[in-house]
């Protein structure tokens, strides 16, 4: 790839993002002559416990089931499967079209999905569409905030379901960290875990691009000085917002 022409000419991307799911955005980076330096300080695990499996047998009691992730749809799935569970009669919300596509290529045709891509938006168009009487079933991480299940408690029940696990990764070269031009958070435990191996304030002077308002939070929350945020949460609208920042544009 050749790295001396395109609109990230050069520049060195630090992606946090796991290794099995880098490659796209690592892709987009090159394709616009940046260098990625995969980095993947974040680890995702399923989890199959008797507490998930449990829930899972009262799965005909939910009328929708509502995710913020990919990880989420994916492992969810991959639980169901595991206890040779079938879907009835549910309706689906998903945070935004990346995690709405993944429904569908499960199969899911019909989903809820805001106009904007971030949790108070879900929570604003639920409030919407859900009856009172209606209960709720929220696959998510184990670092995921409760914020949805707050947000919508005088709204309807919401039972959250932890199907995957975050984890810090070892064994990585943190030398690249100090090589980057910019660094790329796709969540806020990625900020975290980054933040509790560095051994030098000069990183938090690195231009940080963030997934959204909640893991730009926790990078302006642990010093990084410019922290920047794409209008649409996306991995092509962050690579965009990149370009605009080393074109002088942000």
């Amino acid at each position: 790839m050749n790295t001396s022409i395109g609109p990230l000419a050069g520049k060195r991307i630090l992606v946090t993002r796991p290794k099995e799911q880098a490659v796209p955005l690592i892709s987009l980076i090159q394709e616009c002559g940046g260098l990625p330096l995969s980095f993947p300080i974040v680890s995702i695990k399923g989890v199959k416990d008797e507490e998930a499996q449990s829930l899972l047998s009262d799965l005909p009691s939910y009328q929708w089931i509502i995710f913020t992730s990919k990880n989420g749809v994916d492992h969810f799935f991959q639980l169901i499967s595991d206890c040779n569970l079938t879907l009835g009669n549910v309706k689906f919300a998903a945070v935004g079209e990346k995690t709405a596509e993944s429904l569908r290529k499960k199969g899911i045709t019909s989903i809820l999905v805001p106009d904007q891509y971030h949790a108070e938006s879900l929570v604003k168009t639920l409030k919407k569409h859900v009856l009172s009487h209606e209960k709720i079933l929220f696959p998510k991480g184990n670092l995921a905030p409760s914020f949805i299940k707050e947000e919508l408690k005088e709204t309807a029940w919401v039972e959250e379901l932890v199907v995957y696990k975050t984890e810090s990764e070892d064994h990585l070269d943190w030398s690249l960290v100090h090589q980057a031009d910019c660094l790329f958070f796709m969540s806020p435990s990625a900020v975290t875990f980054m933040s509790r191996g560095l051994q030098t304030e000069e990183v938090y002077k690195k231009p940080v691009i963030c997934v959204g308002p909640t893991t730009k939070k926790a990078a302006e929350e642990c010093g990084y000085h410019h922290v920047l945020m794409p209008k649409q949460f996306t991995a092509e609208d962050m690579v965009n917002c990149a370009i605009s920042y080393f074109q002088g544009g942000s």
